[in-house]
């Protein structure tokens, strides 16, 4: 007959080969996931103008957030080349403390050795030809996406349709693994803003090359239904950059094509050229110039910061920068940014744009800043 002092000897012992059990589960996990918190504040003090035109001048001074990010990622190692990893990222907005959560990246994605299958919110494969390769501003009012694509924009399928420069919902990825120096994307935004009249979606497509000095891309993006049921817009872009020690040279060229009404139709090419210089580790010095052609077609309307074809509609954007390194993390910096538009265009600056500009009108932009990662 057992007793109670028997029964409960045997429970203790249970309960601890439960409990070392459960020790080894936690540390096996710990081992094999890892949480990463990381992140970029940038801000600066601006003073920012617009001018010509026909329209009154317009001016001011201004504390900017420069697209400052939170971000949480973990990865989970699975054993024979499989992993699982997800990321949340948010916006922070320095300048005035508010931070809607998520907004930027955020997603979910499973890694094996054939590639990665990439679920959620993220920027289309497009942008990713040309803003962080190619551009040395890559963010703000210095940024050459205030011509390229078309402007920038967070939404689903048919929102801010004239934007070639997206982060979209919904969207379902591949990215291919590295061969040889070669990978490619490939996107497709699930289609769950359907009406009675249409059906809108959008395709993406990327293709990269990486050897030592040299980078080479190819982009593509269509979108279907976003003006009206059955309209086909859609964008090419192709980059290249190479390094000469020290200094990196830099450009790009696209082509955007749009079918705003039916039977009207619109198309119009971009280029940048780009150099960055980095003197010692300490100094460094970046310029742009972006060249938008007047656009070719028989729409009568803009489309976003393109202008009238037919009509002067071209413009173009310098944008000169500083940055002294006081680490690997915080940079102080100094750029100046100018677009001179056409009669018709009216791109704006990227980010923080100016309120109320007008078609004709140049914006104009100078800052001071710090930038700490971390």
């Amino acid at each position: 007959m057992r007793t109670k002092h028997t029964l409960q000897h045997r429970w203790f012992h249970a309960a601890a080969a439960a409990a070392l059990c459960s020790t080894s589960a936690i540390a096996q996990t710990a081992t094999d996931s890892t949480v990463t918190i990381y992140g970029f504040l940038k801000t600066d003090v601006e003073h920012v103008r617009a001018s010509g035109g026909v329209a009154p001048s317009l001016s001011t001074n201004r504390l900017s957030n420069n697209l400052s990010v939170l971000g949480f990622r973990t990865k989970e190692d699975l054993g024979g080349g499989t992993s699982v990893w997800a990321q949340f990222e948010t916006n922070v907005r320095v300048d005035n403390g508010d931070g809607p959560w998520g907004g930027r990246n955020t997603a979910i994605g499973l890694s094996t050795t054939t590639g990665q299958l990439v679920m959620g919110q993220w920027e289309a494969p497009l942008r990713f030809v040309s803003v962080y390769a190619i551009d040395p501003f890559t963010a703000g009012i210095f940024a050459s996406n205030s011509i390229m694509g078309n402007g920038f924009a967070t939404g689903a399928n048919g929102v801010s349709p004239t934007s070639f420069d997206r982060r979209q919902p919904n969207l379902l990825q591949y990215w291919s693994p590295n061969w040889n120096g070669f990978e490619f994307r490939l996107a497709y935004a699930m289609r769950e803003e359907r009406s009675d009249d249409k059906n809108p979606g959008m395709l993406g497509a990327l293709a990269t090359y990486k050897n030592g000095p040299l980078y080479a891309a190819w982009g593509y993006e269509q979108h279907r239904s976003y003006f009206y049921g059955g309209s086909n817009d859609d964008a090419h872009r192709i980059a290249a950059a190479y390094s000469f020690g020290a200094a990196r040279v830099r450009g790009s060229f696209e082509r955007l094509s749009y079918e705003p009404e039916r039977g009207q139709s619109l198309t119009r090419n971009a280029w940048q050229i780009a150099l960055s210089h980095q003197f010692t580790p300490q100094h460094e010095v970046m310029a742009s110039y972006v060249h938008a052609q007047s656009p070719k077609g028989n729409t009568t309307k803009s489309l976003g910061g393109i202008g009238i074809p037919g009509t002067d509609a071209k413009a173009q954007q310098i944008s000169l920068g500083y940055a002294y390194h006081l680490s690997k993390r915080t940079d102080l910096w100094a750029a100046y940014t100018r677009i001179t538009n056409g009669a018709t265009s009216n791109y704006n600056l990227s980010a923080n744009s100016i309120t109320g500009m007008k078609p004709g009108q140049d914006p104009s932009g100078m800052g001071l800043g710090v930038t700490h990662r971390f």
